[in-house]
């Protein structure tokens, strides 16, 4: 066991499937952590998963709670903040991993998809940092991480997904912003492995972000990223946009934040319609 995270409570929302949240939780148990193990899913014969970490973990010698609520409620998120207030005292670490997807196109998606994948994504974010906050602000610490994915940018994933995550990035970036002074840290993980959710993780390609594609997909090399953010030494990171992949490390540009590749041109004066396209088409065929 180690001791990197010694004393501190950490919650990791949908922790309880083959994925990045349960590699999470085991690594940080790993590192001394008490870890909350939230989790709506069962097994075929209705025995939930986060349970099964929960074993895992105290197995290996670490401490443990399950929560079985959806973050999809603010309800859901409070309940899952009390689960470590009630066992442990306090809540020192979220980690929001808990995600869906529905592969539906743009022009077949029906509300009820749209819905699910906002709610799960983007609003289970932040029904679990609403609840969590209180805690922190009051205790003047804490370590917040969020999940996005290189679908908010770019094609090949579905729309509420890539709404949804693209949404998670903005959410972190003001978060970073306002909790800045109760010395609360907010940073965002931008995976690739191979997990429950995405069980055949396709990069060969790549995916226009100039990333390598990583030798090693599983979701255990993700998880030492997320140690590092919950611990005392990241203390000074917050609003960064990471990619954890296998070996691979990146921190991503800021989107829409100076210095980065943007092309600019001011006009003395009101542009025409006419000049415009000019001016757009070639700075775009640039």
């Amino acid at each position: 066991m180690g001791v990197l995270l010694s004393g501190k409570v950490a919650v990791v929302t949908g922790s309880g499937n083959e994925g990045i949240g349960k590699a999470t939780a085991v690594a940080l148990a790993g590192e001394g952590a008490k870890v909350v193990v939230n989790d709506i899913a069962k097994t075929a014969d209705g025995q939930f998963l986060a349970d099964r970490v929960v074993s895992i973990i105290k197995n290996s010698g670490g401490t443990a709670a399950a929560n079985y609520d959806s973050v999809a409620s603010m309800k859901g998120g409070e309940n899952i903040i009390k689960t470590a207030i009630d066992n442990f005292g306090e809540v020192d670490i979220l980690v929001n991993c808990a995600g869906n997807v529905i592969p539906a196109r743009s022009f077949d998606m029906t509300e009820a998809q749209w819905d699910s994948m906002i709610n799960v994504h983007l609003k289970g974010h932040f029904a679990c940092v609403k609840a969590a906050l209180p805690y922190m602000i009051k205790q003047k610490n804490g370590r917040i991480i969020n999940f996005s994915s290189v679908g908010a940018t770019f094609g090949g994933f579905s729309i509420g997904y890539s709404a949804a995550k693209a949404g998670v990035i903005g959410l972190t970036t003001s978060l970073s912003d306002d909790l800045k002074e109760f010395g609360i840290t907010v940073n965002c993980v931008l995976p690739s492995a191979v997990t429950s959710l995405f069980p055949h993780e396709d990069r060969s390609k790549g995916m226009g972000d100039n990333m390598p594609v990583s030798p090693w997909l599983g979701p255990d090399y993700v998880a030492p990223m997320i140690v590092y953010l919950c611990s005392n030494e990241a203390s000074n990171i917050t609003g960064q946009l990471l990619h954890a992949s296998g070996g691979d490390i990146c921190i991503y540009a800021k989107p829409l934040q100076l210095p980065g590749p943007h092309q600019f041109v001011r006009k003395n004066g009101k542009w025409t319609p006419e000049e415009i396209g000019k001016v757009v088409g070639t700075l775009i065929k640039a």
